[in-house]
């Protein structure tokens, strides 16, 4: 029997569990956010409000606009970090050229960084220790332990090596004991490894990447993927007609990207019990 994997379903069940945690709480969680204006992250900026306020959790959007420096964003950054009623400091992407991307992403705090971007929470990843893991990686990975996919001894196949998704997805299935290949666009016989795999993640940013001939009917798809085809609806990097075949995937859009906020509020909770 096919194994849709909706990420719908999902995040209802784990938000309720979430939500009952926080509740506990002496006082509200508080997640400051660092906005820069950019249109085209203008839509996660209102998901991630409108979770926020289901779960109760409190928003600072600080938005920067034209004025602001390096200098200044630094400071931002540090202040942050210290102010003890701050559990979480996420950085919107894209970040603006006048920036030093690297010095930005590195300042915040490890104990804060909810959204895995700090160059030490990927080393501590890469090391196998307790850390934040970027909010898409660990979106996709939980989606497919909702259902029951299971990673280790497993061949995993991402597709995919940026350092916001690709990277740390392969450094987290390391960690859960699956066999990991990343894929990329220098890498031969492609095909073959897609065959091979017992589990795909898809991190291409390319419509209709994957298509039916190159799956087989015991593949799961987990499509990280999102893209807009010729009539502007959403879609991901698997061709819709590999769900006829695979074994289990998992919708776009209703899959990967519906947990990823999930995934962020889960790291925010982390982070205050953590203190």
């Amino acid at each position: 029997m096919q194994l849709i994997l909706d990420g719908k379903n999902a995040a209802v069940q784990i938000k309720a569990t979430l939500k009952e945690k926080i509740s506990k709480l002496e006082r509200k969680l508080c997640l400051a956010i660092i906005f820069f204006n950019d249109p085209s992250s203008a839509s996660y900026l209102k998901g991630r409000m409108k979770i926020a306020e289901e779960l109760g959790v409190e928003l600072k959007i600080m938005t920067i606009d034209d004025s602001f420096d390096n200098n200044q964003l630094v400071k931002l950054i540090v202040d942050l970090n210290k102010d003890s009623d701050v559990d979480g400091i996420m950085i919107d992407r894209p970040i603006p050229k006048r920036f030093n991307e690297s010095e930005i992403l590195s300042l915040v705090s490890v104990n804060k960084d909810v959204d895995g971007t700090n160059f030490a929470s990927l080393g501590k990843l890469a090391a196998g220790q307790d850390t934040f893991v970027s909010c898409t990686p660990t979106a996709a990975v939980e989606l497919a332990k909702f259902y029951g996919i299971e990673f280790a001894g497993k061949d995993c196949l991402v597709i995919g090596r940026s350092v916001t998704v690709g990277k740390p997805l392969a450094l987290l299935l390391t960690n859960l004991n699956a066999t990991v290949t990343i894929a990329h666009s220098k890498t031969v016989n492609l095909k073959e490894k897609i065959k091979k795999a017992d589990i795909i993640f898809l991190a291409v940013g390319k419509a209709n990447f994957l298509k039916k001939e190159d799956i087989t009917d015991k593949t799961v798809i987990v499509d990280i993927g999102i893209n807009f085809d010729e009539n502007g609806k959403l879609t991901g990097d698997a061709s819709k007609d590999c769900y006829e075949l695979a074994a289990a995937y998992s919708p776009v859009p209703g899959g990967v990207g519906v947990m990823t906020n999930v995934a962020l509020m889960e790291n925010l909770y982390k982070a205050h019990i953590k203190k």
